[in-house]
């Protein structure tokens, strides 16, 4: 039986019809230090916009979206939906989201009607430490920063607190720290029961982009006293969910990421998203700006062997 009890707050995602296939958002969340609203929050909402053009029982396939200018707290978002293609098995949505007339973001959603399939095939969920054997998300970023001398943040432990998603950092042991490899598990917090699949791919969506474009900065270590790296630069440019299964967004889930290339002021960041049972249930990939200064001098290309162990073995305890 699940714990996760609790009435969800629907308010993150939640938006308003202000004219015909036109949604405005009640609520904006700019992070802590972040340049902007919260890229998840747009990706869950547009999702959401395009949905609600769509009938039953299509349901999204996947998101491809693209951020182009930072979403500012100070003005709910609007998003124009136009309704590109009305097929048998799948149709399409153009999502424009606009602040004071300007364009700031934009996604292409499609919807497919279910279908059964005898073609099926998937990569096997690593083996990971459970959820409850894992330190919470306040008890990690504690931990970590009295590991670092430093007194725990209040600021940052009260907003842990406020987000409508739960996570558990899966940390890694010593010969894997600086690959360019992460794992978390998440779920919404509270019971989404009784809400539709719309809703559950919206929550994920609005997940998806915690801890992602990170990934492609793990091999520097900036967070050690001695890196020769420090950034000056983090923000994504797009955004791309496939979906492959149902399931449930206030269930546990595994999203494991990997970073193949960082080149060029940009970082690359894949990503695949389990079910607590080990069924791949959605794919996620973005490219974010990634800048940064090497204070050592040196600026040869760091590689790592495409057979690199992918998740942990065994907890590190920091």
């Amino acid at each position: 039986m699940s714990d996760n009890t609790t009435p969800f707050n629907e308010r993150t995602l939640e938006l308003e019809e202000v004219g015909p296939d036109t949604f405005l958002s009640i609520d904006l969340w700019q992070p802590k230090g972040n340049r902007g609203v919260f890229g998840g929050q747009v990706i869950g909402q547009a999702m959401s916009a395009a949905g609600k053009t769509v009938d039953s029982p299509y349901q999204c396939n996947s998101l491809h979206c693209y951020f182009l200018a930072s979403g500012r707290t100070d003005e709910m978002i609007a998003y124009e939906v136009r309704r590109i293609r009305q097929g048998r098995s799948f149709c399409s949505r153009l999502v424009i989201a606009k602040q004071s007339g300007r364009v700031i973001f934009m996604a292409m959603v499609s919807f497919q009607r279910p279908e059964p399939s005898v073609l099926r095939h998937q990569y096997t969920m690593p083996q990971v430490p459970p959820p409850d054997d894992l330190l919470t998300r306040e008890e990690h970023e504690r931990r970590r920063r009295e590991h670092a001398g430093k007194r725990a943040d209040l600021g940052k432990m009260a907003e842990f607190n406020t987000l409508p998603v739960e996570m558990r950092h899966i940390p890694m042991p010593k010969d894997q720290q600086g690959l360019p490899i992460n794992a978390i598990w998440m779920r919404a917090k509270g019971d989404m029961s009784g809400l539709g699949p719309l809703h559950h791919q919206s929550m994920l969506a609005y997940a998806s982009d915690f801890a992602f474009i990170g990934t492609s900065l793990r091999p520097f270590q900036m967070n050690q006293p001695d890196s020769k790296y420090k950034l000056s630069m983090s923000v994504s440019l797009d955004h791309t969910i496939w979906f492959h299964e149902p399931f449930r967004a206030d269930e546990w889930m595994l999203y494991t990421m990997e970073s193949p290339r960082t080149a060029s002021g940009r970082g690359l960041v894949l990503g695949r998203i389990y079910s607590q049972d080990g069924v791949l249930v959605a794919s996620t990939a973005q490219e974010g700006v990634i800048r940064g200064t090497n204070l050592g001098g040196d600026d040869k290309i760091l590689e790592f062997t495409n057979n690199i162990i992918r998740t942990p073995g065994n907890i590190s305890k920091l």
